[in-house]
């Protein structure tokens, strides 16, 4: 009887071990699962240089490198936002429209970067207003300044001023109908 019991405590005793180098692994492969950080940071590089190149009117390169940083990371939502900002630059509204609509949705995929989405919310309200959908930009703009973290609220309210102008000033134009 002695021999079982010892036979039983060892069994115990290698379950034990087991279950913690099974949950010491679970823990190990957690903390160094890195492969979407640096994903994201690969993808963040070409995001940056494709900014750069926005930011001196070099659009094709610019959309080359985003087009590049998507096929990295293609959940990256600032990516889609400058996507989006440099189709409004080029004229192509439903393309831009398309671009901050998928930016909108992947940043507001938890965990939610707060700043992050604002500023796309910010970006895509600028493009409703220019296409003259002043309720739709006024909705995002709100949108942006309820984010907590949006550290540009001034540059919102601004842009708000000048879309609420401009539906002014459409709304005070003769129709051209006539």
């Amino acid at each position: 009887m002695s021999s079982r019991r010892w036979h039983f405590s060892v069994c115990i005793a290698a379950l034990c071990v087991l279950s913690a180098c099974g949950s010491a692994t679970f823990q190990l492969d957690a903390l160094t699962h890195s492969e979407p950080s640096a994903i994201r940071e690969r993808a963040m590089r070409r995001l940056s240089l494709a900014t750069a190149y926005y930011e001196h009117n070099q659009t094709d390169v610019a959309q080359q490198e985003v087009r590049a940083a998507l096929q990295i990371d293609p959940q990256f939502a600032e990516a889609y936002g400058l996507l989006g900002l440099i189709h409004q630059r080029g004229n192509a509204p439903k393309l831009a429209q398309q671009s901050f609509e998928q930016a909108l949705q992947l940043a507001s995929m938890p965990p939610v970067r707060s700043a992050e989405l604002a500023a796309i919310q910010h970006n895509y309200g600028w493009f409703l207003c220019e296409q003259n959908q002043f309720t739709e930009a006024q909705a995002q703009f709100a949108n942006a300044l309820s984010q907590p973290s949006y550290r540009y609220a001034d540059k919102t309210t601004k842009a708000v001023v000048m879309c609420q102008q401009r539906a002014s000033a459409q709304a005070a134009a003769p129709s051209r109908n006539h």
